[in-house]
């Protein structure tokens, strides 16, 4: 019967631990009667079953028995026999004639006249000489009787009928006692189980709700508490990992208001210098033609900026949303490289640098052509900002394994190891005073997209500044790589480091190389039809 609304809203008021206790309380009852309903069954099946085999052997020996006397005329030593063997008060023995006359009785019979013995049960089919067995009510009292009756029959003749039954209640007084016996067992049982289901369903209630509250607290925004719950189980796994979300939202709230406070202070300086410009010129100073191609040309480079920022700020909040789709396809890794280095080749030539592209092999890899070329753009746009004039940015492309290494190499002023870690964050430069320009997003972009290729790219190790000397750096030979033992000393003449450089060269002034590492390879072209 399916349960009503009430006791439905009911049960869905209580909390975890109440169902829980209710839920497996309920459980251990059905269970437990269920199992006392069967052994009580089975006892009492087996009772009976007992009884009516002891019965049957002691009614089919009587019936030998009394066909010997039967057969001698003895009616006087039959009806001892009788008597002896229905002694006890539960057993009723009777013989009967093949007419239905009452040979011998146990019992103090009614008058004779008083029973119709044929009418009896099972006295039918003995008397038509078939063995029968059943429970019926006795014939003086109202209680429940299992009975045998066999024929006694000697050769084709039909002597009589033999007719034993037994109460049963001795059987009922025995199942009612094993029945209480039972209950009471179940009852300590179940109160029992009552206290370990308590215990169990706290146990397992006060984690959820302990996560619970804590979920709660993280969505009203605090951040600041932990759960201390440490279980070998899933609910300690998902305590662990409630508290890495908690830590990460930590940390995403802190990046928030981090981005928050230098995107406002990164679009009010281009406004600002614009505003104050444009004021300048209201003011009268556009009356001077120097000066108003001055501020004129102000306005242009702040304009341009305020594009440039917000156009950054568009390009990583797509990456960040994951709204951005990548349009892989196998693409020549050298054309990439080309590309990224010709739109910065112009800048590179005012500031007297030169670019190196260094591929060991011609290599093809499965990628976004364009959003590689806007990463790789960002990290030697951050090259050139920090390469002395005169200086070589190096973009040298190696194979390993399965995956391709791509190094953007220059020789500025390095990265000090408090920075590192955080070049990649959104906004953040080495110089606070911004001499050299930039936002601070053009590396968050590049790491944004190649995490969006399943690659990684990280600062490798500045070099150490070499001796005092008058002689220039030299610029990287353009030689295929050639993969040297590990174990080989830098100070062996054949040593070549995996730029290129041999031993004997000297390195620039520190330095640093940004490496964009682990993109799919797809391995060198197959040859090209003639």
């Amino acid at each position: 019967m399916p349960a009503t609304p009430r006791a439905q809203h009911r049960f869905g008021r209580l909390n975890v631990r109440q169902r829980l206790f209710v839920t497996t309380l309920g459980l251990l009852v059905l269970c437990a009667g269920a199992l006392v309903s069967v052994v009580l069954w089975s006892f009492e099946r087996f009772y009976l079953a007992s009884a009516d085999t002891d019965l049957g052997a002691r009614t089919h020996a009587i019936a030998q028995t009394a066909g010997d006397l039967l057969e001698q005329g003895d009616l006087v030593r039959l009806r001892v026999l009788v008597e002896r063997y229905g002694a006890p008060d539960d057993i009723a023995l009777r013989v009967i004639a093949p007419d239905g006359r009452l040979l011998a009785t146990s019992q103090h019979e009614p008058a004779e006249h008083a029973i119709v013995w044929p009418a009896v049960p099972g006295m039918a089919e003995a008397l038509a000489g078939r063995a029968v067995t059943g429970i019926a009510p006795g014939l003086v009292d109202v209680q429940d009787r299992i009975y045998h009756a066999v024929p006694i029959v000697r050769g084709d003749r039909q002597l009589g009928v033999v007719r034993m039954s037994r109460s049963l209640a001795q059987l009922q007084a025995h199942t009612r006692a094993t029945v209480v016996s039972v209950l009471a067992a179940l009852a300590v049982i179940l109160a029992v189980g009552a206290g370990f289901v308590a215990w169990f369903a706290r146990g397992l209630a006060w984690p959820i709700q302990q996560m619970r509250d804590f979920a709660v607290a993280l969505g009203r925004g605090e951040f600041g508490t932990r759960l201390a719950i440490a279980r070998p189980d899933e609910l300690g796994d998902l305590a662990a990992e409630l508290n890495r979300m908690a830590e990460r939202l930590t940390a995403l709230e802190g990046e928030r208001r981090s981005f928050l406070a230098n995107a406002s202070h990164e679009l009010r300086t281009p406004v600002s210098n614009l505003h104050v410009t444009l004021q300048a010129l209201d003011g009268g100073a556009g009356d001077d033609p120097e000066l108003r191609t001055r501020f004129l040309r102000t306005a242009v480079d702040e304009t341009t900026r305020l594009r440039t920022l917000i156009q950054d700020l568009l390009d990583l909040g797509h990456l960040e949303a994951g709204s951005t789709r990548l349009a892989c396809v196998d693409s020549p890794l050298r054309a990439v490289l080309e590309r990224a280095t010709r739109a910065v080749e112009g800048r590179a030539l005012d500031r007297g640098v030169s670019l190196v592209v260094d591929l060991d092999e011609e290599l093809t890899v499965s990628i976004d052509p364009e959003r590689i070329a806007q990463a790789l753009l960002c990290v030697l746009d951050n090259a050139l900002k920090f390469s002395p004039r005169g200086g070589v940015i190096e973009v040298v492309a190696r194979r390993r394994g399965h995956r391709v290494e791509v190094v953007v190499r220059d020789q500025g002023p390095g990265i000090a190891d408090t920075d590192r870690p955080h070049v990649f964050e959104q906004f953040y430069t080495a110089d606070p005073a911004r001499r050299r320009g930039g936002s601070g997003l053009g590396l968050a972009i590049a790491r944004r997209i190649v995490d969006a290729h399943g690659g990684t790219i990280h600062v490798g190790a500045s070099r150490a500044a070499a001796p005092p000397s008058s002689s220039p750096c030299r610029s990287p030979r353009r030689s295929r790589y050639e993969p040297v033992p590990r174990d080989m000393p830098r100070g062996d003449p054949d040593y070549r480091d995996p730029l290129g450089h041999g031993a004997h060269e000297k390195t620039c002034p520190r330095g640093h190389a940004m490496i964009l590492a682990a993109l799919g390879s797809r391995g060198p072209p197959g040859p090209r039809p003639g």
